[in-house]
């Protein structure tokens, strides 16, 4: 549990919270956007993978993939959640952010006291 406490650094998180249809000027179906409840900051172990093997139970290369270590209880995320690390998103006034998130949830692994999740870094234009 030391571990926990030592090299904690902040990352935000959202988590998926629904899906809106999208219609074009004539009533056509034209894709979907995922929606996504407001950014939450919390403070985890966060290090880099070194090794392809850590990460490749998930189907990611180590190449821009992190890994972080949380506390088992009252985890909040979920593999559809997407994350900010090293980029703090700008919270507006409803709680919402228009800063694009730069890592998505790879996977997620239990122990027994902790958990260690995987992310891997996402372009979002």
């Amino acid at each position: 549990m030391r571990r926990l406490q030592r090299n904690r650094q902040p990352i935000w998180y959202s988590n998926y919270a629904s899906t809106t249809t999208l219609y074009d000027e004539y009533g056509n179906e034209n894709g979907t956007k995922v929606n996504y409840t407001n950014p939450v900051k919390a403070d985890w172990n966060v290090g880099t993978v070194d090794s392809d093997a850590e990460a490749q139970m998930f189907g990611v290369k180590a190449v821009d993939t992190i890994k972080v270590i949380a506390d088992k209880s009252g985890f909040p995320l979920s593999e559809a959640s997407i994350l900010w690390w090293g980029v703090t998103p700008i919270i507006k006034t409803d709680g919402s952010t228009d800063t694009k998130h730069n890592y998505a949830m790879a996977g997620i692994r239990p122990s027994l006291n902790e958990l260690v999740f995987y992310a891997t870094k996402v372009d979002v234009s």
